[in-house]
């Protein structure tokens, strides 16, 4: 039934061409967890959540979590990633791009919003740097082609879920709009 899902609602050709054959658990601290396309708020997953998932004894892995059905302007935007996670679970792993939560602009229904886990190939280092908890470098993101680039194949795992505007998505927006002013800012005057 889960590997349907990825099809059903588009995910698969859109996001990956291939379904990861085992299940992330992705559970957030106000309590509830990604099932599939099921349907979260904005306010529900605006925090980080914690993220399982059956692995390898001393294999590393990495998350990123996207957001596809932006505008046709930006695309595919990059909402998470953390490399070196072991053991399954995300409490052990680097994060690379702090985590922004869904922020689906009002009037443009449903996004889908996916995690995948990818088997890190040995010697991996994320082609590029960190991102803040900022707007910078999160647009016109390509997770087909990162995985490609980066030798990271099909997802081992993964989840995902479906949210649309709230009131939280303003808030969100403004906290952005003021980090990436101020890193900016920080930036240019050093």
């Amino acid at each position: 039934m889960a590997s349907s899902k990825w099809a059903e609602l588009g995910v698969i050709p859109d996001v990956i061409d291939v379904a990861p054959p085992l299940r992330a658990e992705v559970i957030y601290p106000s309590g509830v967890s990604c099932d599939f396309g099921n349907e979260l708020t904005p306010t529900q997953v605006k925090d980080k959540p914690h993220i399982t998932f059956p692995s390898e004894e001393g294999a590393l892995y990495t998350i990123i979590m996207t957001d596809w059905d932006a505008s046709e302007m930006v695309r595919e935007v990059h909402h998470f990633m953390m490399v070196d996670v072991s053991n399954g679970d995300s409490k052990t792993g680097t994060v690379h791009s702090e985590y922004i939560g869904s922020g689906a602009p009002e009037g443009t229904g449903l996004h889908r919003y996916c995690f995948l886990i990818y088997k890190q190939p040995p010697g991996f280092k994320p082609a590029e740097p960190y991102r803040p908890r900022n707007r910078e470098r999160r647009y016109k993101f390509c997770l087909k082609r990162y995985a490609a680039e980066n030798d990271l194949g099909d997802p081992v795992a993964g989840n995902f879920f479906q949210a649309q505007y709230d009131d939280w998505v303003p808030k969100q927006k403004a906290e952005l709009e003021a980090a990436t002013t101020t890193q900016n800012f920080q930036f240019y005057s050093q």
